[in-house]
């Protein structure tokens, strides 16, 4: 049986040619967005650890619009991830409804329609109107 992995990886062997790192959460935005990096990790400087090229497969998919009874979309949140095709969106009735929302994702509570680590770009719009934009890493959880 064949492996279905583009690379043949043994003890030892490093699976990345290049090995990279940055500091800032746009810089790691950037590179990412590209599509020829792997995020890997964090050190415990703080500073996030690229490889390149990139081995895992992309995925595609599409973009999941939760809307509220009566919600037509000026109030929502848009998040996405570096290599998401297009935003997901949340439409609220109400202003503070996007606002808590917004706060929701950004804050990581349990009730986030982002449930995992990675990086993703947030945007609340209310009235149809760009009001506040933010860039969220989550890192995977330290084991003890």
């Amino acid at each position: 049986m064949t492996s279905q992995r583009s690379y043949d990886a043994r003890a030892g062997q490093q699976l990345y040619a290049v090995l990279s790192s940055c500091r800032r959460p746009q810089a790691l935005w950037d590179k990412l967005s590209t599509g020829h990096y792997d995020w890997l990790g964090v050190r415990s400087n703080g500073r996030y650890v690229l490889g390149r090229p990139r081995l895992t497969a992309r995925t595609s998919a599409s973009p999941a619009v939760r809307r509220e009874p009566g919600a037509d979309g000026s109030h929502r949140v848009e998040y996405r991830g570096p290599l998401d095709p297009g935003p997901n969106q949340e439409w609220c009735t109400t202003p503070d409804g996007a606002r808590s929302a917004f706060e929701r994702v950004v804050a990581d509570d349990p009730g986030s329609p982002v449930a995992s680590s990675g990086v993703w770009q947030v945007r609340l719009y209310v009235g149809g109107v760009l009001a506040a934009e933010e860039l969220v890493v989550r890192r995977l959880p330290k084991l003890v």
